[in-house]
């Protein structure tokens, strides 16, 4: 009587486990193509059954913890399953999804200290290619009143993990301006630094917490940054709305000096600014030509 394919797979388990530990480190991204191409072509999986499917043993190695299931989902219609190998790193798993991708937005904040709240969600961010400036265009303040009147723009390319959820964005192309590394669960893994981390959770407030938690960043991190570069970074970064003004009311409402607030007197203002998306019955700074949030 000839075994079924499920049989031999516990007859050559420990076989299998080898080959897969050969192959993949722990946290690697195992895909369907990568099980395929050892059902077909690796001698030890030819003694299986011909019915053996790529499914068949796909499940038969998340049965036995080798391979973790997560879900990436590009578009909303667009769900598709995915495996790591061993076990699932919060930060170093969803980089390994996008090559030359960094930690940013509300991770980066969190791991350089900035926040006491532990994010439950992890942000990595791929730049996108080169564009054309910005210079050129024609910015009115009708179309910034529209634009922030509404609730802000957020990805859909989202990977579903048991304990967690990874937000993968898509940020300009700046030759990873203001990137750096820190040793994250025994790696050092790609982090925007801390400049470059209040630049972008100041600029995209819903992935940064919200203005509250922005504003405790500004304040945590007094003594560690430098108003310099991170003007700096905001003019490379060559954005058409003048988020200088978003950078100046978080400085001043942190407690800055006026010696470091005055960087930014010699940059123009020319248009009513917001703080954040959707905000109903806001405050107004006369300084900084900014709506707020009443409350802080």
């Amino acid at each position: 009587m000839s075994r079924s394919r499920f049989e031999m797979m516990n007859i050559i388990k420990k076989e299998m486990i080898n080959e897969f530990d050969e192959k993949f480190n722990r946290g690697d991204i195992v895909l369907f193509k990568d099980i395929n191409n050892l059902l077909k072509y690796n001698k030890l999986f030819s003694i299986l059954p011909k019915a053996t499917r790529v499914k068949d043993l796909i499940n038969f190695l998340v049965e036995n913890d080798i391979l973790i299931p997560f879900k990436h989902q590009i578009s909303k219609s667009q769900l598709t399953p995915k495996y790591a190998f061993r076990e699932i790193h919060k930060y170093k798993t969803p980089l390994k999804l996008r090559g030359k991708s960094f930690l940013s937005h509300y991770t980066a904040m969190y791991l350089h200290n900035l926040t006491e709240n532990i994010p439950k969600n992890v942000y990595t961010n791929q730049e996108q290619s080169k564009k054309l400036s910005n210079k050129s265009y024609d910015l009115q303040q009708k179309n910034i009143d529209r634009a922030f009147s509404k609730p802000m723009r957020k990805t859909n390319h989202i990977v579903f993990f048991d304990d967690f959820n990874a937000y993968m964005l898509n940020g300009k192309n700046t030759e990873k301006l203001g990137i750096t590394e820190i040793e994250v669960e025994g790696e050092n893994l790609p982090i925007t630094d801390i400049e470059r981390t209040l630049l972008d959770v100041s600029i995209r407030p819903g992935y940064g917490g919200g203005v509250e938690e922005i504003l405790e960043a500004y304040i945590n991190a007094k003594g560690q940054i430098s108003i310099n570069r991170l003007l700096a970074y905001l003019r490379k970064m060559d954005y058409i709305y003048p988020y200088h003004q978003v950078l100046g009311f978080y400085l001043e409402k942190a407690g800055y000096k006026e010696s470091q607030l005055k960087i930014l007197d010699g940059m123009d203002i020319e248009y009513d600014f917001y703080l954040n998306y959707n905000m109903k019955n806001p405050s107004f700074s006369e300084r900084w030509k900014l709506y707020y949030p009443q409350h802080l």
